[in-house]
C-alpha cells in the first residue's frame, strides 16, 4: 500500500473491498454477486459477506526456488498454454 495513503484507510474496509473484489473474479460465474449486490456490499457496512472459494488456479512463489519461473498449481490439472483476449 502507498505509505502516504496509510493514515487515511479503514482497514477492515479495505479488507471489506479485497474480499468482494475476490468474489467478483470467482471462477464460476453462478458464485460471481450481481452489480446490485457489489454496490450493495460497498455501500452497506451491517451486509455480511460470504467467503471465497479457493481459487481454481495460483502461482506460488518462493524465495528458495533456484529457478526465476514460478511453480504453478491447479486443483483440477487443467491448464492453459495460449492466453487469448476476449
Amino acid at each position: 500500500m502507498d505509505p502516504k495513503l496509510e493514515d487515511q484507510v479503514s482497514y477492515p474496509m479495505l479488507y471489506r473491498y479485497i474480499n468482494v473484489a475476490l468474489l467478483c473474479v470467482q471462477e464460476m460465474a453462478a458464485d460471481r454477486p450481481t452489480m446490485s449486490e457489489v454496490v450493495s456490499m460497498l455501500s452497506n457496512e451491517l451486509t455480511v459477506l460470504n467467503s471465497p472459494k479457493k481459487p481454481a488456479f495460483s502461482t506460488a512463489r518462493s524465495t528458495t526456488n533456484s529457478s526465476n519461473q514460478p511453480e504453478k498449481f491447479s486443483v483440477n490439472d487443467v491448464t492453459v498454454s495460449l492466453m487469448d483476449p476476449r
